[in-house]
């Protein structure tokens, strides 16, 4: 090959490299920048040496900015932050180039005077792009992190970037309780910030418990229960066994769920957690001593947590039939997707999901969604099991806890309504809102239903939570679907009690 065709490559191979940044669950790189207003005006120092253990926005923007275009993205970057109410969770606007213009500087101050805003210089810029792996001083770029890690990388500049934002600060504030629950009160930047913080900067989709005469390590993918492969995620692996009982080895899988570990066969078992973007953290208990180089193993993972869950909650709303009933059997761990009737259970298949909010129309995670409704012949079956005002619900029960987004889902059958009477078809559907209080939402009721009347269209139609009226679809294989979005207190009486704990 011609050494100028070689160094043509070199540099194409370069820019590439260059334009495409890091990737998710790498160390955002420690780059000092000079204040210009907020807590630090005046000062030259780096937001990830300060904060990067916490969570937050770290976004780039150049000086040439448009002053309307970086008005409107203050203000968006303003509002996320705002909207988590957090303060482990800031956001830092970084002018790069040239020193701003003052109409730059004033239309970001427009959003908030008194939050992080700074400058990259053209002194300092080079190496923050090589750190980066991003042209920062003509490339807009914004960054959400947690412990360091970049979990979502968007372009401020261009596309609807504001929805999926807003899911992505509240994915990262979940990532940060998982790892650094509780936040340290030590000053000294040396001191470890949780337990991402002394894990390498830049991860591969292999890693190393102990030196190992094999020649090929042993490869495992990870999976969900429905055998989705939980690609590009973070794995923290740990083997209880070993002379460093707490040591965690860090990897990233792969585009098919997967990685290599290297001296798996010198501990006897393997406990791994995952972290996926947007969804609930999952975790796995390998025997090590199964793995094999010569052909990979697939691991299905458990993505079941803690409920959160007290059984001191209070009841509130009037009326809350059985209320009490949420608490006994509950599980210890819970999903966002709950099994209410069996496989064999008869009846037409139906999943009924919705999305748990606040008032201000946040998604709510970590929510505790009950539910229960009759068999296909609008009975409620009998469980020897249950005793008092549990046993009218029956067999038919479950429960889900919402994920990241606010998602719960349950998979269950279509219920019959009451026989000889005029009462629909129902689940009811209560709310646990762990350490705080719970209560009744009401009843789901299908519009294909001829026994759902105006007279009880309009009475559920202001139900605790938002209306229970759903429109059921069905699939070309005979599965019903539904959707039951839940407004946390709304119309619910007494529920200040609720939110004063």
């Amino acid at each position: 090959m011609p050494r100028w065709l070689g160094l043509i490559l070199l540099w194409l191979a370069s820019f590439v490299q260059a334009q495409s940044g890091l990737p998710r669950w790498d160390a955002l790189p420690a780059v000092d920048v000079q204040h210009l207003q907020g807590a630090y005006a005046g000062r030259t120092l780096c937001p990830m040496c300060e904060h990067g253990y916490d969570a937050g926005l770290l976004v780039f923007l150049p000086s040439r900015t448009a002053p309307d275009d970086a008005a409107r993205i203050a203000r968006a970057l303003r509002t996320a932050v705002a909207d988590i109410g957090s303060e482990r969770f800031r956001g830092f606007l970084i002018l790069t180039g040239e020193p701003p213009s003052p109409a730059l500087l004033g239309a970001v101050a427009a959003a908030d005077a008194n939050w992080y805003v700074a400058h990259l210089a053209p002194a300092g810029l080079d190496a923050a792009s090589r750190e980066f792996a991003l042209p920062l001083g003509t490339l807009a770029q914004g960054h959400v992190f947690a412990q360091r890690r970049l979990l979502w990388r968007f372009d401020p500049l261009a596309g609807d970037w504001q929805a999926p934002l807003d899911a992505q600060a509240r994915y990262a504030m979940s990532f940060l309780q998982a790892n650094y629950a509780q936040a340290s009160a030590d000053d000294d930047p040396e001191t470890p910030k949780g337990r991402l913080w002394l894990a390498p900067n830049r991860l591969s989709s292999s890693a190393t418990l102990a030196a190992s005469p094999q020649t090929t390590a042993p490869r495992v993918c990870f999976a969900d229960a429905t055998s989705t492969p939980r690609a590009d995620s973070l794995l923290a692996l740990r083997a209880p066994d070993s002379t460093s009982p707490q040591r965690i080895a860090w990897a990233r899988s792969d585009d098919s769920g997967c990685m290599s570990i290297e001296g798996a066969r010198n501990v006897s078992r393997l406990h791994v957690e995952v972290f996926t973007s947007l969804r609930e953290p999952a975790s796995a208990e390998i025997d090590a001593r199964s793995l094999h180089a010569d052909r990979p193993r697939t691991v299905r993972l458990d993505t079941a947590v803690d409920t959160g869950v007290t059984g001191r909650e209070i009841v509130v709303g009037a009326p809350c039939e059985g209320c009490e009933a949420v608490f006994d059997g509950l599980p210890a761990r819970l999903d966002s997707r709950g099994h209410i009737a069996p496989s064999a259970e008869p009846g037409e298949p139906l999943e009924l999901a919705g999305i748990v909010r606040d008032a201000n129309g946040r998604p709510r995670p970590g929510i505790v969604v009950y539910a229960y409704h009759t068999d296909r012949g609008g009975l409620y079956p009998r469980d020897p099991r249950l005793s008092g005002e549990t046993a009218r619900h029956g067999r038919l029960r479950g429960w889900a806890r919402t994920d990241a987004e606010g998602r719960y889902a349950f998979l269950t059958i279509r219920p019959g309504g009451y026989p000889g009477e005029a009462v629909p078809q129902h689940v009811h559907l209560h709310v646990i809102e762990p350490g705080r209080c719970t209560y009744y939402l009401g009843d789901v009721l299908f519009t294909d239903d001829p026994r759902l009347t105006p007279a009880l269209r309009a009475r559920e139609r202001d139900a605790h939570g938002g209306s229970g009226i759903v429109e059921p679809r069905r699939d070309r294989q005979g599965r019903w679907s539904v959707q039951r979005d839940v407004v946390l207190g709304l119309g619910v009486p007494g529920y200040e009690r609720c939110a004063s704990r």
